[in-house]
């Protein structure tokens, strides 16, 4: 009696009715104008995304190359001050302008680093990535000092830094 309950629930393939179907209109899915709407919104939002990072990395790269030749010069400004603090004597015109403890210095910039020279002596390098220094005299014992670095990026901008000093001879 089993096997005979299990053909009655069966039934025949011509025996389905319509409700069973479904039409081509209710089929489920994706139609290719949703497809393209959600790939124009995905790839404006993956736009944007870009934008932002390579301008946050644009910005970082710029920074670091600031502060390199920040460091430069404040090194450079540094030591020419510790230096010209204990200078004895001082004449701009001067081959070798500046007398520390007897010795005759001068600072010069050669290829972009600023060397320093006691007279007889080979030049020794204190900085990189220097574009210009300056001295001034003020009421003969004030020097002036103006020291412009200048860098390169990634992106080929000049980033530049000033920085000027100004210190009193002690001797």
């Amino acid at each position: 009696m089993k096997a005979v309950r299990n053909i009655k629930r069966f039934s025949h393939p011509s025996r389905v009715t319509d409700k069973n179907r479904k039409s081509k209109y209710e089929v489920k899915g994706f139609t290719l104008v949703e497809l393209m709407i959600v790939l124009v919104i995905f790839s404006a939002i993956m736009g944007a995304t870009y934008g932002v990072l390579n301008m946050g990395q644009t910005s970082f790269k710029t920074g670091d190359v600031q502060i390199v030749v920040q460091q430069e010069a404040r090194k450079a400004m540094d030591k020419i001050v510790t230096e010209l603090r204990e200078a004895g004597s001082v004449n701009l015109s001067a081959e070798y302008p500046f007398t520390v403890w007897g010795n005759k210095i001068k600072y010069t910039v050669v290829n972009s680093q600023l060397q320093r020279t006691i007279q007889g002596q080979s030049p020794t390098i204190l900085a990189n990535d220097i574009g210009n220094i300056r001295f001034s005299l003020s009421g003969g014992n004030v020097i002036y000092i103006t020291l412009t670095t200048q860098r390169n990026t990634v992106f080929g901008h000049t980033l530049r830094a000033k920085l000027t000093s100004q210190l009193t001879l002690r001797n």
